[in-house]
């Protein structure tokens, strides 16, 4: 379990600095989160970097890397995502890309250790922010 999180860390990382060589023109960088009390670290986004994320094979390389039960999707409040079974009814891209479509909207993304009791098992976080 502690290799799929490094690798998912990892992929997550360098998936980050491929959106910013890939967004070229974008002038923000990422900002670490850094949450040990949560038991997680990760990225907060910004709308061009959440559109270039959403655009790049990296949402579907950690889907492969992080089974559906250990990924957790925070949408935010007018999300047209759904639940089914506990999980959001879209692929992690579409709501990545359903927060880059709204003004100012972003994701933070986190990578979490799933044998902390506070992070209930997920890996990888994403959740959903626009105004």
């Amino acid at each position: 379990m502690k290799i799929r999180t490094l690798a998912t860390a990892g992929a997550l990382t360098a998936g980050i600095a491929l959106v910013g060589v890939i967004g070229g023109g974008v002038a923000s960088a990422a900002t670490p989160i850094v949450q040990p009390e949560q038991g997680r670290i990760g990225l907060s986004l910004s709308n061009a970097e959440t559109a270039a994320l959403a655009a790049s094979p990296i949402p579907d390389a950690i889907a492969n890397i992080v089974p559906g039960s250990q990924r957790w999707v925070g949408r935010a409040p007018g999300s047209v995502i759904t639940n089914v079974d506990g999980r959001a009814s879209a692929p992690d891209r579409v709501v990545i890309a359903e927060a880059a479509a709204h003004p100012g909207g972003y994701v933070n993304i986190y990578v979490s250790d799933p044998n902390s009791p506070v992070t209930g098992g997920y890996i990888v976080q994403t959740y959903q922010h626009w105004n």
